[in-house]
């Protein structure tokens, strides 16, 4: 039950009291009350004793039962504004909080001065000192903090093995020597009959070459025929080739004289009222093939074959014809679809049908016979292909046939210089096996180099790693070695000391020793939000020692103000717009939008000169996106 329920309860409960009061018949003079008796409406009223229900709503029970329902209605009241409060308050806190980095605004910090931190020395160069292979310290011959040179020795390795191996590679060497030697008495006894099989040889490669100069000559003979022969095939076909475009020049000027596609002749009595005008798409149809039919004609004409051009250019000799015969055809569809008149009588009309027809006869006739000598052009390559593959054939046998007498007569003479040459070839081999007996020889001497450890750079030892007896692999450190002529300070300082630095200025060490900043890193570390600063200090006296911690001093020069109230700040902690200049601030949690007028700019600095004053909290970070009253927390 809600408190607001619980109310509505507790009202009824009291109105219902009182009704049940005032029905109560009391007659305090008499010292009687009067009331209705339950479940009898019909009834007469009972009389009750008004000190009797006075005492009855003295009684401790009743009272405590009136008292109960009072707190409870209460805590029920309570615990629902509580929960309507906390539920506002948890929708207020879910709302995100932005985090920002703000500075302290001070007027009357002096601009001159110096930026005072921490840092730590490392050395420039360090590089360490390790084994190259297994074995035993045997001897250790420098301390920590000692000068030393490159190349001088600082550790003697022991390694039974590897001694061993060295022993049996110069036994080895040795037995290889001595089988060398042996070899240069052996004696070849092959000379003679490797001399018999080169001659041999070269008879047959003499026998081989005449037969190939044979079929050579043939084949030779048989192109000097072929080429004659197709010169007269080609010549014929020359001749007929124009033939051709007598042909199709004498039709198609026949057919121009019926339909006078071209030019002002035209056969008597023929007119546009008579020809085609069944179906006048013959018309069109009959003078455009005409056309296409002239056009080949006249390229025809232009072409002038010759015996190298002569298979293309009966090909288009073809499709000439049949270009020809299709403008016959068309023509002939023409005429069937034309009608007689006064002047173009039906005799006539036949006559032109039968011309065309025996025309056309003709031009298929020619057209066979130009397809007839193409083909005889195209298979005249497949003919003499024919007759010069198997000559051809019988060359490649020829030839086939000697080049494996010259292969027999190769071989022989590698023989005989292998023969000639045996005793060199076993000395070559020999002396393989004494280069590779060398070479071994001279793996375990490095090994045994390697047993002794030398400086690689010269500087102060920093570190030492191992102790005589103790066992080391390949790779372990036995000292370290670092160069300290020049060291680094690494340093970090906040992200608004940072503008008013530069590589190349000079910083103060340890009170005393002048450095300058090496590097300044382009941005900060997520973590600590500030920037890493690198200084080099020549070191040659030894003055820092690495790994140690020192002072730094940073003198910073003064800003040039316009006035003593004003204040140099971060160009990115303010936003300048067309009608305003504006900065945030942070006040009791939340940001400020606070409106300033600015001055000259230095760097990445530019100079307020009122909005801001001092004490005020400037957000430095996170402002780009802040709206005036926005909850912020402040991560510095």
């Amino acid at each position: 039950m809600t408190a607001d329920n619980y109310a509505v309860y507790l009202i009824n409960f009291l109105t219902n009291m009182s009704k049940f009061t005032d029905t109560l018949k009391l007659d305090i003079d008499a010292g009687q009350s009067s009331a209705p008796t339950p479940g009898n409406n019909d009834a007469k009223p009972a009389t009750i004793p008004a000190g009797k229900l006075k005492k009855w709503l003295k009684k401790p029970v009743v009272r405590i039962i009136i008292t109960l329902f009072l707190i409870i209605g209460a805590a029920a009241a309570g615990y629902d504004y509580l929960a309507d409060n906390k539920t506002t308050a948890d929708i207020a806190e879910a709302e995100p909080v932005k985090e920002v980095m703000t500075a302290v605004i001070d007027l009357k910090a002096d601009n001159e001065g110096l930026i005072n931190t921490i840092g730590t020395v490392k050395a420039d160069t360090q590089v360490d000192v390790v084994a190259l292979t297994q074995g035993t310290i045997r001897g250790l011959f420098f301390s920590v903090g000692d000068e030393i040179f490159v190349n001088k020795m600082l550790a003697r390795l022991q390694n039974n093995t590897t001694a061993a191996s060295y022993a049996n590679a110069q036994t080895n060497l040795a037995n290889t020597l001595s089988s060398q030697e042996a070899t240069r008495r052996i004696i070849t006894e092959t000379i003679r009959q490797t001399e018999l099989g080169v001659d041999a040889a070269a008879s047959r490669v003499e026998t081989a070459a005449i037969g190939l100069k044979a079929a050579q000559d043939n084949l030779n003979n048989i192109d000097a025929l072929q080429e004659k022969n197709n010169a007269d095939v080609k010549d014929s076909a020359i001749i007929s080739y124009y033939d051709y475009l007598n042909t199709i020049n004498s039709a198609l000027d026949q057919i121009n004289f019926l339909i006078k596609a071209e030019g002002d002749l035209q056969l008597a009595g023929i007119d546009d009222t008579v020809l085609g005008v069944e179906d006048l798409t013959t018309v069109g149809r009959s003078k455009t093939s005409y056309l296409t039919a002239r056009s080949a004609y006249d390229q025809l004409v232009l072409s002038s074959p010759n015996r190298d051009t002569i298979l293309s250019g009966m090909d288009a000799a073809v499709n000439g014809l049949n270009l020809t015969k299709m403008a016959i055809d068309n023509t002939i569809l023409l005429l069937n679809n034309s009608i007689t008149s006064v002047n173009f009588s039906d005799l006539a009309l036949t006559a032109q049908l039968n011309i065309f027809s025996t025309l056309r006869s003709a031009i298929v006739n020619t057209q066979t016979g130009a397809k007839r000598a193409f083909q005889n052009l195209e298979n005249l390559n497949l003919v003499n292909k024919q007759e010069q593959d198997a000559l051809t054939n019988a060359v490649a046998a020829a030839q086939t046939q000697f080049e494996q007498a010259q292969v027999g007569y190769n071989n022989a003479l590698v023989a005989l210089a292998a023969a000639e040459q045996g005793n060199e070839q076993q000395l070559i081999a020999s002396q393989t096996a004494v280069d590779g007996a060398r070479g071994q020889l001279n793996v375990l001497g490095t090994q045994i180099s390697d047993l002794t450890v030398t400086a690689p750079i010269s500087g102060t030892i920093t570190g030492k790693y191992v102790d005589i007896g103790a066992q080391v692999n390949p790779g372990q450190k036995i000292a370290q070695i670092a160069q300290t002529d020049i060291v680094k300070i690494e340093t970090s300082l906040p992200s608004e000391d940072i503008y008013r630095l530069a590589i190349g200025q000079e910083v103060i060490i340890a009170d005393s020793l002048l450095g300058k900043i090496g590097s300044i890193d382009p941005a900060a570390d997520p973590m600590t939000r500030k920037v890493g600063v690198e200084i080099i200090y020549a070191n040659t006296n030894n003055e820092l020692i690495p790994g140690t911690f020192v002072n730094i001093a940073i003198p910073v020069e003064k800003l040039e103000k316009t006035h003593g109230q004003s204040v140099f700040i971060p160009l990115r902690a303010i936003t300048i717009t067309q009608t305003e200049s504006f900065v945030f601030t942070a006040v009791n949690g939340q940001a400020k939008k606070t409106p300033v007028v600015t001055g000259q700019t230095q760097g990445a600095l530019i100079e307020i000169l009122d909005g801001l004053n001092s004490g005020d909290q400037l957000i430095v970070e996170g402002n780009k996106l802040l709206e005036d009253g926005e909850k912020i927390n402040i991560t510095n």
